[in-house]
């Protein structure tokens, strides 16, 4: 019963300023009990500060390079979106290319179709042109004669 009650109240029986005082009192007998002398005392106090120093010197550098890091991604996602715009231009350029390259060989066949018409009407008149002067001179021949 008496290990539950004490189990039960946080910090013991008294007033917390009497537990303070306690505490305090006891700060020098800590010391004492230790035996720490003050030239062991200055010398730890001063490997903290120089712990604390490096400590800060360390978050200072991870700051620093978190911070060049972080540029360096935005500007790598700056080039890779000017790229990406880049690209997209270029394939709006190709696709327009390619249409005009197909209105060009569309126009081509056609050309080609019409040529060959012409081609064939020309040599089709030369014959008949020829057909024509044979007779002329035939006729010819025939009122000279």
């Amino acid at each position: 019963v008496q290990l539950q009650d004490r189990n039960e109240r946080p910090y013991g029986r008294g007033d917390p300023q009497e537990r303070m005082g306690k505490l305090a009192g006891s700060k020098p007998d800590l010391s004492a009990r230790t035996g720490f002398s003050k030239e062991e005392k200055l010398k730890i106090s001063k490997e903290l500060v120089d712990l604390q120093i490096e400590t800060n010197k360390m978050k200072e550098q991870y700051e620093t390079e978190n911070f060049e890091l972080k540029n360096m991604i935005l500007a790598l996602e700056n080039r890779v979106q000017e790229l990406e715009l880049c690209s997209q231009k270029v394939t709006g350029e190709r696709d327009a290319l390619e249409e005009r390259l197909h209105a060009l060989e569309t126009s081509r066949k056609e050309l080609a179709d019409e040529y060959i018409i012409l081609k064939s009407n020309y040599l089709a008149l030369g014959k008949e042109l020829d057909q024509e002067v044979r007779r002329a001179a035939v006729f010819a021949l025939m009122f000279l004669a």
